[in-house]
């Protein structure tokens, strides 16, 4: 063990003063010389999930994994949480990192004319999820406050859940109980979030526990749960050395156990889109929606079925959202086909959208640095970033800075003036 991987691994503590305490000792070790300085490498990642939603990763051990491989900003979004947002900036901070903010957020469509459509989430219809980018620091408590009637609303639904995955354990003398065993794995004393991955994460562990690791439990998941495990998950379930073994089985239990326990979200956990976009410009946020796309054939990147999103349903969405308020839009081009690509990015020009990258990280078998179609790609949505962070900085000074204000749109008409001056802000104030 190196002389410091006791301190990485404080980074994830649950006491957010161990956390705090860990990021200064590896500042120190770095300052001193016992630890190497990484050089930035002007990359961008703007959506990476922490412990306060669903990751490995804490809000302070994001920011040491972006030092670490050399990104310049780095964006922190949780569901449904804001509570990790003034940790990961201090951390940042610390590490030389430019932080960008930011959460994420269900709405449904039930009251406009896409009503029963499917989005991008691929669970329940007329629901989609929101990144919401750009959170000035003064509005975190109002957005906070916004988010924790959801955050309760989806308490009730992952106990219902939980109780699905219960019964279905039952037989095999199992038990799983949400407070006993999917709480402990959330941050959702301190304000954090519960996903379905969190419980597929306590289920993980259970099956671990019950069955042990390696060939054991992949019998079990076969013979008794009827589970087929592809080979690279066979793989992986074998190496029961593996610091990640946990999760590699959570992302095998997802396609097996989600239809079955997934229970229908309401409108207390997903609020009228017509209604929350415009309230979230108010706050100075920067709502967007991410392109899923229709996955067609053998998928771009390899590893989802054929099945369909929006596309069907893409230019009235585009004007929905137009219509609604919405100023942003995110997708990931590396995610679908070049003439899925092109259409959006038509639209998003047509509509005067700030085009974000909305390519997440939630699991340890995801790079940071993000992958992009060419370098002219990479700089385009670096420019977007850093937009992001000058629009941060000066809202939180007054919103009628922000970068979809009306004094901002009318001193800036053009959209790339616009992200430009926004830039400039950021890497004059960073």
């Amino acid at each position: 063990m190196g002389e410091f991987d006791k301190t990485i691994e404080k980074l994830n503590a649950y006491e957010l003063q161990d956390r705090l305490d860990a990021v200064h000792e590896l500042k120190e070790a770095l300052d001193a010389g016992k630890l190497p300085k990484v050089e930035r490498l002007g990359e961008c990642d703007n959506h990476i999930h922490s412990t306060f939603s669903f990751s490995p990763y804490s809000p302070s051990m994001i920011a040491w994994k972006a030092y670490q491989v050399g990104l310049d900003t780095c964006g922190i979004v949780d569901h449904e949480s804001v509570a990790g947002i003034l940790e990961f900036q201090e951390a940042c901070r610390v590490f030389g990192v430019v932080p960008t903010a930011g959460f994420e957020v269900r709405m449904h469509w039930d009251n406009t004319p896409l009503a029963g459509k499917k989005f991008n989430n691929p669970d329940q219809l007329s629901v989609g999820y929101f990144p919401v980018h750009g959170v000035p620091v003064h509005s975190i408590e109002k957005v906070d406050a916004f988010l924790v009637p959801i955050r309760k609303a989806r308490e009730a639904r992952n106990r219902q859940m939980t109780a699905r995955i219960d019964s279905e354990v039952a037989a095999y003398g199992m038990s799983l109980d949400f407070d006993r065993d999917v709480i402990p794995v959330s941050r959702w004393e301190q304000k954090g979030n519960i996903t379905e991955r969190h419980i597929l994460y306590a289920t993980a562990q259970m099956f671990i526990r019950e069955c042990g690791k390696g060939q054991p439990l992949i019998d079990f998941l076969t013979d008794k749960m009827k589970i087929q495990i592809p080979d690279v998950n066979r793989g992986y379930l074998l190496d029961v050395d593996s610091p990640i073994y946990t999760y590699d089985l959570t992302n095998l239990l997802k396609g097996f156990f989600s239809e079955m326990m997934y229970i229908d979200a309401t409108h207390e956990e997903t609020p009228d889109v017509r209604e929350a976009v415009p309230y979230l410009n108010s706050l100075g946020c920067l709502p967007t929606y991410t392109y899923l796309g229709d996955v067609r054939g053998n998928s771009v990147t390899g590893d989802k079925k054929t099945q369909k999103f929006e596309d069907d349903i893409l230019d009235e969405l585009f004007a929905c959202l137009h219509e609604y308020g919405m100023r942003a839009f995110s997708y990931a081009p590396t995610r679908n086909a070049p003439d899925q690509v092109e259409r959006v990015r038509a639209l998003c020009r047509e509509y005067d959208m700030l085009e974000v990258l909305g390519e997440d990280i939630n699991q340890p078998r995801q790079d940071f640095i993000m992958k992009h179609s060419s370098d002219a790609d990479r700089q385009f949505f670096n420019d977007s970033t850093w937009a992001i962070i000058g629009h941060e900085i000066l809202a939180d000074q007054d919103l009628d800075q922000s970068i979809i204000s009306d004094a901002s749109l009318a001193k800036y008409p053009d959209l790339a003036a616009r992200i430009q001056y926004y830039k400039k802000v950021a890497l004059q104030s960073c």
